[in-house]
């Protein structure tokens, strides 16, 4: 069985081609979307962009409290149960519907304060037109988990494509209306309305009522101990490609962001090209895990790791073509003074993209807290090293700390495999082995 599982099988590479496709989407709507802001608003509505959708990731992690990770696990773990799936959803939705409702009405409540504290009025007006959107994404991020469990990749995927693309369109439309880009904030709550409906009928909450209420009671307390484990690392993993411009938010102005954000634009797009692959081999890792079959998983892991290190070169060479040409459509001087900032973040990024699609095997495993340690440990290593190095050398600093940060994730990755999963050599576990 677990041979069969651990397989790039055709389901597997189909429903990669699929999320590879909404991730051209989205990337196509990222550049266009910065490119459009620094051209129509300038550079410092960018760098003021950035540090709002910054704040609206982060936070977005506290407003779904994990829930949607222990989703994702159990869904895929009892896929032959309808009833544990059933019970399991339902009680997420409820959680979801009130810890985010509640994180939405804080951010509401602090957007100033954000804003006096970075000094930038407009990310704190912009904040107040955020809220909204995340009490909807936690329950948008529970139907995806179910979807994501259920390997309904390709429903997953056009529900994230067209998440963006509102985003974006709403950013045009923003223009249109003669709007100050700060309103562009509000393009986050209204993708979540959109993309509301749709995974709603998807997903169908609600449809049947729990088999007993006391198993109702069990999912919630379930629920809220993995959720709790989970936490720090889902609040970390989005911020943790992003710690860069939240601590260059504090050190320089705006302007410097800007130009920061516009090669950080690029990573993030390079970044999620292993993390495709990670959303849809989550559940295939937490059926191979339960399998105990650790040959058969190293064997899985070190297949995915070769996939994604290629994948990653072409789209990477590709970016590198491309950026300089771009000169001409913005403003003086920005291209060329981001571009070593690029090249700096890709090198540190191209050895870890073979080890981001394993990066939450740990959890898959059934461990969120130990999963947490392994994050936090690589979160506090890059902001000891950006408030090191900004104060030195300014944003090329921050593309040092970052790249060297992304080197140290692969090994914390690799030994806490090798000592919390048992096995020894990590993803490399019986490479020696005839494959």
């Amino acid at each position: 069985m677990t041979d069969k599982i651990g397989t790039l099988d055709k389901k597997l590479l189909g429903d990669t081609a699929w999320n590879y496709g909404a991730f051209a989407a989205l990337a196509f709507s990222g550049i266009i979307l910065n490119l459009f802001i620094t051209v129509y608003f300038g550079t410092e509505a960018l760098g003021q962009f950035n540090q709002i959708y910054a704040v609206y990731i982060v936070t977005a992690q506290l407003a779904v409290f994990g829930v949607h990770e222990s989703v994702q696990k159990y869904v895929a773990e009892h896929a032959d149960n309808t009833g544990f799936q059933r019970n399991l959803s339902n009680t997420a939705f409820v959680l979801a519907g009130v810890i985010g409702v509640t994180f939405a009405i804080c951010i509401w409540l602090v957007a100033d304060i954000i804003g006096n504290f970075i000094e930038s009025e407009s990310v704190g007006k912009g904040l107040v037109f955020v809220a909204p959107g995340l009490g909807l994404f936690a329950i948008n991020k529970i139907s995806l988990a179910v979807l994501n469990g259920q390997r309904r990749m390709k429903a997953f995927a056009i529900i994230q494509g067209l998440r963006m693309l509102s985003v974006l369109a709403f950013a045009f439309f923003t223009a249109y209306k003669g709007w100050p880009a700060y309103v562009i904030g509000a393009s986050f709550s209204v993708a979540e309305i959109i993309i509301l409906g749709p995974l709603l009928a998807l997903v169908k909450p609600f449809r049947h009522s729990f088999n007993r209420w006391e198993d109702g009671a069990l999912w919630i307390k379930r629920h809220l101990v993995f959720g709790a484990k989970a936490l720090p690392n889902g609040f970390l993993a989005e911020s943790y490609i992003r710690i860069d411009v939240l601590i260059l938010a504090i050190l320089v102005d705006d302007r410097a962001i800007g130009i920061y954000s516009f090669a950080s634009m690029f990573i993030e797009g390079l970044y999620q090209v292993p993390v495709v692959i990670r959303t849809v081999i989550n559940p295939v890792l937490v059926r191979l895990v339960a399998g105990k079959d650790k040959m058969a998983l190293g064997r899985f892991s070190r297949r995915i790791m070769l996939l994604s290190v290629i994948i990653f070169i072409i789209v990477a060479a590709l970016v590198h073509l491309i950026v300089p040409n771009l000169a001409p459509f913005f403003p003086q001087g920005l291209v060329l003074e981001a571009v070593p900032i690029l090249t700096t973040l890709t090198l540190g990024l191209v050895i870890y993209a073979a080890f981001v699609p394993l990066d939450f095997i740990i959890m898959q495993a059934g461990h969120p807290g130990k999963q947490s340690i392994l994050m936090t440990i690589n979160i506090l290593i890059s902001v000891s090293l950006n408030f090191w190095l900004i104060p030195i050398f300014g944003i090329e600093g921050a593309a040092m700390a970052t790249a060297f940060t992304f080197w140290v994730s692969s090994l914390t990755l690799n030994a806490g495999i090798w000592f919390w999963l048992g096995m020894p050599g990590g993803l490399f576990c019986g490479s020696t082995d005839k494959q």
